[in-house]
Parts: structure tokens; C-alpha cells; sequence
């Protein structure tokens, strides 16, 4: 069976210049279902939420976050780092109960 992809967005606000501190903004849509709702037939819907989100600057890991069911459906997540002298990537890669991983990644272009 071939895994779902869930769409998500990374992006980024503040000036692009070595030494600034940025913040880094990130969505995912994800129902985020937490085993307790019940659908119209009766049945509980299973669990299925996001429990590990790993943040990477330029292959360091900046984030390790264990979520669990304290987000809300299509999840955002917002943190700050300081732009590297020579630029770089970031990438955010998330694992569920599912087992569907996800990966997106952004690069940080330097402004003049």
C-alpha cells in the first residue's frame, strides 16, 4: 500500500543576512486524531497523530519535539534560529502512528 503524502510548508520571516535571528514557521496537514472520537456508525476512530518532528539546520538538529496529542488537526509550529555566515538548509522531517514519515525542506538565501 503506498503512504499517504501530507502536504506541509516551510517559511521563513525576518531579514536573510548572517547573524540575524529568524523565525521559522511550519504546517502540516495532518488530522491529528487521538483515538477518542467516535464515528457516525458507532466506532472509535483510530489514533493517528504526529509523534516525532525533527528540525535540521544544515544537518544539525536544532528541534527534537515528541508532540503526542497536544496539537490540533494541521499542526503549526513556529521556533527562531540565527542565520549560519554562509546560508544553509532547513529541513523538518516528522514521523505518525501510521507510520507515514514526511519531509520538507527550505533553503536560507542570503540577502545582499
Amino acid at each position: 500500500m503506498a503512504t499517504q503524502i501530507l502536504p506541509s510548508r516551510l517559511s521563513f520571516v525576518g531579514k536573510m543576512r548572517p547573524g540575524n535571528t529568524i523565525e521559522a514557521r511550519w504546517i502540516v496537514g495532518h488530522p491529528m486524531e487521538t483515538g477518542f472520537r467516535i464515528d457516525d456508525s458507532g466506532r472509535r476512530i483510530t489514533r493517528n497523530v504526529i509523534t516525532l518532528v525533527r528540525v535540521l539546520l544544515n544537518d544539525t538538529l536544532l528541534l527534537d519535539l515528541e508532540p503526542g496529542t497536544g496539537l490540533s488537526a494541521n499542526p503549526y509550529l513556529a521556533f527562531s534560529l540565527v542565520v549560519p555566515p554562509q546560508g544553509g538548509n532547513v529541513s523538518v522531517e516528522w514521523l505518525d502512528d501510521a507510520g507515514r514519515r514526511g519531509h520538507v525542506q527550505q533553503m536560507l538565501l542570503l540577502e545582499p
